[in-house]
């Protein structure tokens, strides 16, 4: 999940994504429901305000960006 403290405004909130090796993933949808947000979670730029992101079952939430192994366009 991830909120914001100044409005407390949930950007992301209960999100699960499996996607196996090869495939390629596209978000789609409105302004404001949240792509950007998860992209930046999952990249590490963004930091949830609670829960983790996984990568094949270990968690990588506190990796900074540049230990990740993730593309992100």
């Amino acid at each position: 999940m991830r909120q914001y403290d100044d409005n407390g405004f949930i950007a992301v909130h209960d999100f699960n994504l499996e996607v196996k090796r090869g495939e390629f993933v596209t978000f789609l949808g409105p302004s404001g429901c949240g792509k950007t947000t998860t992209l930046r979670m999952i990249a590490g730029f963004d930091i949830p305000t609670s829960g983790e992101i996984l990568l094949n079952g270990k968690s990588i939430t506190s990796l900074p960006p540049y230990e990740r192994p993730i593309n992100t366009v």
